[in-house]
């Protein structure tokens, strides 16, 4: 295995030049250093880098993480043509030289698999905000693609140079970027591999350029885009159930029907517009035929409408307003909703298997075979 080591870089200390010279000694010898418009101060460090065996590339300003791995990547070609595998790592200390020497042996054993170094979040040395973070965003890579990864924000991976063209055209320059093309790759059902790795903390992650705010909204954009567009909906739905109510004077079971039949109409075509154009573009679900999504989401749409009718009859004993059992059933099923739009009216795409590396064998179940021990 011929790999690259691909580093983006901002405002680092001598720490990198002590990284880069451990990686050369364990025989990793092609590195590419991209500096991420760090400050005017830190260009020695660029600079000894640079002397000690690394190619370094500069942004002028800062242009994101993502960006910099893409710059790294876009020399490999040239710098590298043997190259069978680039790898992506920190400059900030989470990543052991060793590890990474790990991870690299997997990749060579699994070819065709991208290898991800995962840290064990259960550790008391893991900030809060870390281990709150990676359980919302690992639960969100499993609803948006079907596979349970346990660190969908690692930066250490092993990926095959045949997935370049991949890791260049996903969408996103910043911490986001690393999310999309781990989701990216699943969903071109290209296999993964899970290694752990030390998890290692230092001075609670002060040396992080995560912004919490910022880089969430990017990374999670699809599922904030879905909550705004069925909260639009929802909006719709009850205000259009609330009037019809008041309008008509009706038995309960007939009121409930005539006004859920109502809103649901004129809330579903609105929100299945919504969730194609907008909610799910970036999953490709406008290259979708319209009139097979619409057909499956017509399905849903009748099964969704019959259960809410269905439970709101038979809740409408509880102490609240009819609008408000309403709100408390469709809140419930806003989440199963959620999954079949996702996994069938959208079309989500065939998923990769996972192989969960542990120690000293490889999970069979996902190739059907038994591999040395690392």
């Amino acid at each position: 295995m011929n790999a690259v080591l691909v580093i983006p870089s901002l405002n680092p200390n001598e720490r990198l030049v002590s990284l880069v010279d451990d990686m050369r000694c364990r025989g990793l010898c092609d590195i590419i250093v991209v500096n991420d418009g760090s400050d005017a101060a830190c260009r020695p460090v660029f600079d000894e880098v640079e002397r000690h065996g690394a190619h370094v590339f500069h942004h002028a300003v800062n242009m994101g993480k993502g960006q910099a791995i893409k710059t790294g990547l876009m020399h490999i070609r040239n710098l590298f043509p043997h190259a069978t595998h680039f790898v992506t790592m920190d400059d900030d200390g989470q990543h052991l030289p060793d590890d990474v020497v790990t991870v690299c042996r997997v990749a060579a054993d699994h070819p065709a698999c991208i290898v991800l170094g995962t840290r064990d979040f259960k550790s008391k040395d893991v900030p809060a905000r870390s281990r709150i973070g990676n359980v919302f965003s690992s639960a969100y890579f499993k609803m948006d693609t079907g596979m349970t990864c346990p660190d969908t924000q690692t930066g250490l991976r092993a990926v095959p140079m045949k997935q370049l063209g991949l890791a260049l055209s996903t969408p996103g320059t910043r911490y986001d970027y690393e999310m999309n093309f781990l989701t990216d790759a699943v969903k071109h059902d290209v296999p993964v591999a899970m290694v752990p790795i030390t998890t290692v903390y230092e001075n609670n992650n002060e040396a992080s350029h995560f912004s919490p705010v910022r880089d969430s909204l990017l990374i999670f954009k699809q599922f904030f885009r879905f909550a705004g567009s069925s909260i639009t909906c929802a909006c719709v739905d009850l205000t259009l159930f609330a009037l019809i109510c008041t309008l008509f004077n009706l038995k309960v079971a007939a009121l409930v029907a005539l006004a859920t039949i109502v809103a649901r109409l004129a809330s579903g075509a609105l929100n299945f517009a919504l969730n194609r154009w907008w909610s799910f573009a970036d999953s490709g679900s406008k290259r979708g035929r319209v009139d097979s999504q619409g057909l499956r989401y017509f399905v849903l749409f009748c099964a969704q409408m019959l259960a809410s009718m269905t439970l709101v009859c038979a809740l409408s004993f509880m102490p609240l307003p009819l609008v408000g059992v309403k709100a408390l059933v469709d809140g419930t099923l806003f989440v199963i909703s959620y999954f079949v739009q996702r996994n069938w009216v959208f079309k989500a795409p065939a998923r990769a298997q996972a192989i969960i590396v542990k120690g000293e064998s490889y999970a069979k179940e996902s190739f059907g075979a038994s591999f040395p021990a690392i």
